[in-house]
């Protein structure tokens, strides 16, 4: 009788870890900022696809982006997965660019799974290349330490090409104070701007920049969300990470950190559902 209560309860447990790993849901945040030209402007925020699907080549998400209709669209890294898989793979992940592509003007912002296809082409010999190549036939390019303009609702876009050493597992390697400057310049205090920058343990070395908005991801919510302790652990095995999603501000600056839509290393989530991030910024 014991055994089967245990099998039973092991069976409930799965079924729970099972159902809390799949899906996705739309959160929202909504801001005033008198530094936009026009009434209104929605963007969606997606992170860490990591190459998984959402229902026939990410359909769902597709469709939710539709439901939502979002002036532009910003990727802040690690569409694809380049650790911990026994090859590389993307089609997914090409797929679903291509998709968005296609139907919205999309800013791409690289993690540092797109930052180690390039660095390591001895492990992922041609794949940087085609991948970059894919991208340009899209029409898509990734933003590594670029600004880009939307001119009508007077905005500039950063894309932030985070260097390995500061990606580090189990520790965490600051930025300098004057990182995002030397790379940049500074902000136009006329226009708004908007830093995506796909680790958001920087988040204070980042808000000396003076951004009005990061845009960040990378942690997956922590993977298991346990209030009100927040995420319990990183896919860089830190515990229970200072920044693990939602919204944080300082001096001005507002970072908008997204759960992401996929996972690796540790593949479940609990308590901490994939998400599209919709934003709405209004100048009154």
């Amino acid at each position: 009788m014991l055994a089967i209560c245990l099998l039973i309860l092991i069976l409930l447990l799965t079924l729970f870890v099972y159902t809390q790993s799949k899906g996705f849901k739309v959160v929202r945040y909504r801001f005033v900022n008198k530094k936009l030209k026009v009434d209104h402007f929605r963007f969606a925020l997606i992170s860490d696809l990591h190459d998984q699907d959402h229902g026939n080549y990410n359909e769902e998400v597709l469709k939710a982006l539709d439901r939502e209709a979002p002036d532009v669209v910003f990727f802040a890294g690690d569409m694809v997965t380049t650790s911990m898989e026994p090859r590389y793979h993307c089609d997914v992940a090409l797929r679903f660019v291509g998709d968005v592509a296609a139907a919205y003007p999309l800013y791409y912002g690289i993690g540092n799974h797109e930052e180690k296809l390039r660095r390591c082409p001895g492990k992922f010999p041609g794949e940087y290349d085609k991948f970059v190549s894919a991208l340009r036939d899209m029409g898509v390019s990734m933003l590594m330490d670029e600004k880009v303009s939307i001119e009508e609702p007077g905005i500039d876009v950063y894309g932030l090409d985070l260097e390995h050493e500061y990606f580090r597992k189990l520790m965490i390697n600051h930025i300098p104070g004057d990182y995002l400057e030397k790379k940049f310049g500074n902000p136009d205090p006329d226009r708004i701007s908007i830093l995506i920058a796909h680790d958001p343990e920087h988040f204070d070395n980042y808000a000396l920049w003076h951004p009005d908005y990061i845009l960040s991801g990378h942690v997956h919510g922590g993977i298991i969300n346990i209030p009100p302790f927040g995420g319990l652990v990183s896919p860089q095995f830190k515990l229970f990470p200072k920044y693990d999603a939602g919204l944080f501000a300082k001096d001005g600056t507002t970072m908008i950190l997204s759960r992401g839509l996929g996972s690796h290393t540790i593949p479940i989530r609990i308590n901490n559902k994939a998400e599209i991030v919709i934003v709405d910024i209004y100048r009154e």
